[in-house]
């Protein structure tokens, strides 16, 4: 899998010299009728941190995300970031099927069209898609379909990417790819990221923090200290997971 130059890549840093969004959350509820699936929920997130949330399904992690879009209303609280510059990669890469990948991409930029049109080439060279520009999104794998929207979202120099699973749909071996692509482009552009997922050992390879969520609460904030790039199999990062994973069988 080849990735932009370097060169590439720190023009993109560079264009994120905003830095990333803080998150602060405050006694946040949301309800469905009766069922009360966030309950008085508070949440700090730095600037720039990266922020895995696992938990089992119903727990409340997607609609934490909604909320934190402004998708989902809540019925108490208060959420504090900026949510101009956020950006939302899903589980399903939700492109455009007549479009090309290019123009999947250049729907999330921003500025004149030639300007659009740079900045989606400058991303799909970050996320090794190059040579796929003039595709059909139909004639490419899922891996590279999911590609193809994280360069959108990325493409609009976001300060704050949420990823609501979506890697859950790939392969074994694709994933862990596309694990390390997003690891490497955090680095670089240093936006804050919260990822959900229900794969443990994902979220200790990604995240600075691993956070709990049960019953609409958070009941667990661990941090991982483990340096950067992250090698799978690492015996540190595999007594975390256990952990983490103890944990949620007690659920």
């Amino acid at each position: 899998m080849e990735y932009a130059d370097m060169a590439t890549v720190h023009t993109l840093a560079r264009a994120a010299a905003q830095g990333g969004a803080t998150i602060t959350i405050r006694g946040l509820g949301i309800a469905f009728g009766s069922n009360r699936v966030i309950d008085a929920l508070d949440l700090d997130v730095a600037a720039g941190d990266f922020v895995s949330i696992v938990g089992r399904s119903g727990c409340g992690k997607s609609t934490l995300l909604r909320a934190i879009t402004g998708l989902e209303q809540p019925d108490g609280g208060a959420i504090d970031t900026d949510r101009d510059r956020t950006r939302v990669v899903f589980q399903e890469p939700r492109l455009l099927p007549w479009a090309s990948v290019l123009d999947n991409v250049v729907v999330g930029a921003e500025g004149t069209p030639a300007q659009k049109r740079e900045q989606a080439v400058e991303a799909l060279a970050l996320v090794g898609l190059t040579e796929k520009a003039g595709e059909w999104p139909s004639r490419l794998s899922g891996g590279q379909r999911q590609r193809i929207a994280l360069a959108r979202a990325l493409v609009s120099r976001p300060r704050l990417l949420l990823l609501d699973e979506p890697l859950g749909a790939l392969d074994a071996l694709t994933r862990i790819e596309m694990q390390r692509l997003i690891e490497r482009v955090w680095l670089n552009q240093g936006f804050t990221a919260l990822l959900v997922t229900h794969d443990v050992t994902e979220a200790v390879t990604l995240g600075n923090r691993v956070v709990i969520m049960e019953g609409g609460r958070i009941t667990l904030d661990r941090a991982i200290p483990a340096g950067r790039p992250r090698r799978h199999g690492d015996t540190g990062l595999a007594l975390i997971e256990g952990e983490i994973l103890e944990r949620l069988l007690e659920q």
